[in-house]
């Protein structure tokens, strides 16, 4: 396996809410994403979400709360909860979760 450069793929990544999956440990997925804007409500019926924020800022909406997140900080989001992701600039991310999540959820709005 070759090394890794985080950086390197935040640069190569230009098209937003494209997720790319890095790597596969046992079952579970890293992806890198770029967001810009705002994403749709949606839910993970089965499978935790944890946004690992690698450059900008990003916002975690919830039914409940607004979750800011800034650089090298993180949060999960647990199954089963709506939510969305949104931008006010563009931002990149390190999604961290099952292969089998349908990165784009199941949409509520």
């Amino acid at each position: 396996m070759a090394k890794i450069s985080l950086k390197k793929l935040v640069r190569e990544i230009k098209e937003p809410w494209q997720p790319r999956d890095i790597l596969h440990v046992h079952q579970t997925a890293l992806r890198i994403a770029k967001l810009d804007g705002a994403y749709g409500w949606h839910v993970h019926l089965h499978e935790d979400e944890f946004f690992l924020v690698l450059k900008g800022r990003i916002y975690i909406d919830t039914e409940e709360d607004s979750i800011e997140l800034k650089e090298y900080e993180g949060y999960l989001v647990k199954r089963g909860i709506r939510h969305r992701s949104r931008t006010k600039k563009p931002a990149w991310v390190m999604l961290v979760e099952p292969v089998i999540t349908k990165t784009k959820g199941e949409r509520t709005d």
